[in-house]
């Protein structure tokens, strides 16, 4: 494909913006959408910025946090966190196109294994306002308007510049936005927000809160040459390839814990997950997008070693013909993460061998919580707990499990009443049919 037309740089204003400008969960405005109109021209899907300023107050009558306080946000995500579930559809012919619910512990487990520490105390911190340390975090970002005050604030809060990596626009293929059957007639980007009980942590503060201004999109499109577009204008069809995200929550509270859903994806490419204690989600004085291991007692930190897992598809073990046992399945006094299910989870994102960069290491993936009840103020960003497997590494065809049940069974040690939340992440190939009568997912 001939891509030697001009560039054109897109700054889009929200289209359902209040007429102040400032945007908050708490003011009940959730959703912040953006149109991408249809038109002759490509969208670079990975380009795509989410961009504005943040302040964060500590209660009802905007008192602004001061250094030391006890308000914070998650310190590996940053204003990754703000997103609670982002949903791409086509202007034209109103198709969902992707739709990541539980984005925060998503991207949490994304970043972690693809981006080193350095690297999120550095570009993620400048775009993304991370930093992999809570109490960095708090006085830097939270407590800071953006390191002025009074009159010489150029501008109130801090600024960030979100990149959106989904299936679709992380794809590394142009985006037509044609309705004329070789595009998908335009975008729609549609945001919904964090409640500020799972953005914030703070025990202190109980009427907290964040709002948003200055809010824009910002992109990079290539209008095609006169004799590409010429061609274009024959083509009343196209065909795209992406890797998808599929999204399911359940959750666990036993020493056999089983794990069932009909995924209807016929191309799974690799499937993760990760736990959290299921009242810390919406909880105020919880870091909500953590990734724990198991916990039996939330007072004393005790930790529920998982001892065994089995992946299968209908009823099979799928793609591991065996049983993986933990280390501390032998001895319960092992402390260190078991080498196979981190090897197992990390390559469901990417092959083992080829991942250089990652902020999992044995102080923040390990079976150990040394600060009791205070499990956001863990070393670095915390812990990065998961599980997880590759179904495919080589061919990139998949795993169908359109027709057979998708089943992950758990050997725990959880012993007390304490039920965890269960994010499963899904992973697969999938297919985007355009015509000129709209367009079409092949799952």
């Amino acid at each position: 494909m001939n891509m030697n037309g001009r560039t054109e740089y897109l700054d889009i204003q929200p289209s359902n913006i209040v007429s102040t400008g400032v945007v908050s969960y708490v003011s009940g405005n959730p959703v912040i959408q953006y149109i991408i109109g249809e038109s002759d021209r490509y969208l670079i899907g990975n380009s795509l910025r989410f961009c504005g300023n943040l302040n964060i107050y500590s209660d009802s009558a905007k008192t602004r946090p001061t250094d030391g306080q006890d308000l914070a946000i998650s310190p590996k995500l940053g204003m990754l966190g703000i997103i609670d579930q982002i949903v791409l559809s086509s202007q034209k012919s109103k198709n969902v196109i992707e739709h990541i619910r539980h984005f925060p512990r998503w991207a949490g487990q994304y970043y972690a294994n693809i981006a080193s520490e350095q690297e999120a105390m550095g570009h993620l911190n400048e775009s993304s306002l991370a930093v992999p340390n809570i109490l960095t975090q708090a006085n830097s970002v939270v407590a800071s308007r953006n390191g002025a005050v009074g009159t010489n604030l150029v501008y109130d809060g801090n600024s960030f510049a979100v990149p959106l990596p989904t299936g679709l626009l992380n794809s590394k293929q142009p985006i037509g936005l044609s309705g004329n059957g070789w595009g998908i007639g335009g975008l729609v980007v549609e945001i919904h927000l964090s409640p500020d009980s799972n953005f914030l942590i703070t025990s202190t503060f109980p009427t907290a809160f964040y709002e948003l201004s200055n809010l824009k999109l910002i992109c990079e499109t290539i209008v095609p040459s006169v004799d590409e577009l010429s061609q274009l204008m024959n083509k009343t069809e196209n065909v795209m390839e992406y890797n998808a995200i599929s999204s399911y929550y359940t959750s666990i509270n036993s020493t056999n814990a089983i794990i069932n859903f009909n995924l209807g994806l016929s191309k799974v490419l690799s499937v993760y997950m990760n736990f959290i204690p299921s009242s810390f989600i919406n909880n105020l004085a919880q870091d909500g997008f953590q990734t724990l291991p198991l916990i039996n007692d939330l007072a004393s930190a005790d930790i529920a070693e998982i001892k065994q897992v089995v992946f299968s598809r209908g009823g099979l073990k799928l793609p591991l013909e065996y049983n993986l046992d933990a280390n501390v399945r032998d001895d319960p006094t092992l402390k260190c993460a078991d080498p196979q299910i981190f090897r197992n989870f990390a390559s469901a994102f990417m092959p083992f061998m080829s991942n250089k960069r990652s902020q999992i290491n044995p102080n923040t993936n390990v079976r150990v919580i040394d600060n009791t009840n205070n499990y956001d103020m863990y070393v670095q960003a915390g812990q990065f707990f998961g599980i997880g497997v590759a179904y495919d590494q080589l061919s990139g065809d998949g795993e169908n499990f359109s027709k057979e049940n998708f089943g992950v069974a758990m050997e725990t040690g959880l012993t007390n009443d304490n039920p965890h939340g269960v994010f499963l992440y899904v992973r697969s190939k999938q297919t985007l049919v355009m015509n000129q009568n709209g367009l079409q997912v092949i799952v």
